[in-house]
């Protein structure tokens, strides 16, 4: 038999997906290679709060506009989507190939063959970690964000954070909590005020049609692989100034491993300047919208945030006299594309598209960052971008809209 189209993966674009084909009428299966919100399940420490509030996360269910959901509430919510989609699991796709009108899609379950596919097997699942680690003495405890639980799984010691954006300020302020010393090598990553002028900046920025941008219509498309700016869940201000004044020791990038011996470049400045860029540029466009809608708001209050620190990063460290057991790399992931045909994805293996469509008819993606505007990645454009795929599979099946 052939089937109509075939989502793959099950995390919260594959079940967006999903549901937007269920109620087209299209007949369809989702794969996922393990369980449904897989990544959710096992790639995320067990503390993490999403840092956007819950009206960006209408699509799992009813919540209270200003909740921050925890790790676990997000896998129930996606169990409960999966338990009206049809979707397998267990199932790992391995190969894909043309057939005259219909794709051949190599499984571990065997094949299945299909007139459309939505690539819903996500862009940030494959931990990235840096060469360096492997020139770290094997007594040194290593994990990647993904693999970090809790801090009482590593050993007695400070910890070297690798990386200052979303990942790694959250498991910073976590290890501090639990009484460790932390270093931080930070990077150049924006942030935002919690709330501004009275109101989450969230909801400013929302109403300013921020997350509307599409790729076309940033000034400098170099801004499509910057991370996303820094937000504390629970609407809290975070900063590398405050990590600082918590008690981290900010560092440059790290460049080096000689043994028992770190470098590090002189970024560290160069950093916290980026950051207090950014905020000040989000305050610049919460104030335009403002001013161009002349709505009554408090008046802007100082960025304490940004309050400045003096910096003294260390150019280079020993393990032995610092301490350190431990390195967690908050370094980031990439995706899974290897299965797909070598035409369908660049050099460095990421799939081409124009906007959601593959170059090969029958193909679609959704789930990834920057693919149709700036919340493509994000739980509240998964249900839009969903509806726009499900309209071109609808149209290339030639169905009739029920």
């Amino acid at each position: 038999m052939v089937i109509e189209c075939v989502v793959i993966g099950a995390g919260p674009a594959g079940l967006a997906a999903s549901a937007s084909l269920s109620g087209a009428g299209i007949q369809h299966v989702v794969l996922e290679r393990a369980r449904p919100g897989e990544t959710w399940r096992t790639q995320r420490w067990d503390s993490l709060h999403l840092n956007n509030p819950g009206f960006m996360n209408s699509m799992l269910g009813e919540q209270d506009p200003g909740t921050y959901l925890t790790r676990v509430e997000v896998v129930q919510r996606l169990e409960t989507l999966a338990s009206t989609s049809p979707v397998l699991c267990g199932v790992a796709v391995i190969g894909l190939s043309r057939r005259d009108r219909s794709w051949l899609i190599q499984t571990s379950d065997g094949p299945y063959e299909t007139r459309t596919i939505v690539v819903a097997s996500g862009g940030e699942n494959v931990p990235r970690v840096l060469a360096l680690g492997g020139r770290l003495p094997a007594r040194i405890v290593q994990r990647h964000a993904a693999t970090y639980r809790h801090a009482d799984e590593l050993p007695d010691g400070a910890v070297l954070v690798v990386g200052s954006a979303q990942s790694g300020t959250q498991i910073t302020q976590e290890l501090m909590a639990a009484g460790r010393r932390v270093w931080l090598a930070t990077c150049p990553i924006g942030r935002a005020s919690a709330v501004y002028r009275g109101k989450d900046t969230v909801r400013w920025l929302d109403e300013a049609g921020f997350f509307e941008h599409r790729p076309e219509d940033l000034p400098d498309r170099r801004a499509i692989r910057a991370v996303p700016a820094l937000l504390a869940p629970g609407g809290h201000d975070i900063s590398l100034q405050m990590l600082a004044r918590a008690g981290a020791t900010l560092t440059g990038r790290l460049t080096g491993v000689d043994d028992e011996t770190l470098t590090f470049d002189d970024s560290t400045a160069a950093n916290v300047a980026y950051g207090d860029r950014s905020a000040e540029s989000i305050r610049a466009l919460v104030d335009a919208h403002i001013r161009r809608h002349g709505i009554d708001a408090p008046a802007a209050t100082p960025d304490g945030a940004g309050e400045p620190i003096a910096l003294d990063p260390p150019p280079r460290l020993r393990l032995g006299s610092t301490g350190i057991g431990s390195v967690i790399w908050c370094t980031g992931y990439t995706g899974a594309f290897h299965w797909l045909p070598d035409d369908l994805t660049d050099s460095a293996g990421a799939p081409l598209h124009q906007g959601t469509a593959s170059p090969a008819p029958g193909i679609w993606f959704i789930g990834l960052r920057w693919l149709v505007r700036r919340t493509s990645g994000n739980f509240i454009g998964f249900p839009r971008d969903a509806e726009a795929v499900t309209n071109s599979v609808r149209t290339f099946l030639g169905a009739v809209t029920p």
